[in-house]
């Protein structure tokens, strides 16, 4: 699924080990080979055996619609155990409406 600008986001990863075997996780978004979002390990919803970065609406904001962005994931268990996924292309859609709602600007 796409990312579609002013709207909330999740993006869910299966990891190779339990996520509680990696002291550091970190999912990164980029666009035009930017970087604009990055969630470390304390803010993603953690699983069994997969991570969830949940983006706000500000956050999908930062996106230019009609561009693919990118999203990676990287863990940190040891010096040896730092598995990294490929990079995923994903879609960014317009909001007709780019106003953020629920008071929050």
């Amino acid at each position: 699924m796409g990312i579609r600008r002013a709207c909330s986001y999740q993006a869910t990863f299966q990891t190779p080990a339990p996520p509680s075997n990696y002291s550091e996780i970190l999912v990164t978004f980029s666009q035009n080979g930017q970087t604009l979002i990055n969630k470390a390990k304390y803010q993603l919803a953690v699983e069994e055996y997969s991570v969830t970065a949940q983006l706000t609406q500000e956050e999908t904001k930062l996106f230019e619609a009609g561009t693919s962005a990118q999203v990676q994931i990287r863990c940190f268990g040891a010096i040896y155990d730092a598995p990294g996924s490929a990079v995923f292309s994903v879609d960014v859609w317009p909001a007709l409406n780019d106003t953020v709602l629920g008071g929050g600007g």
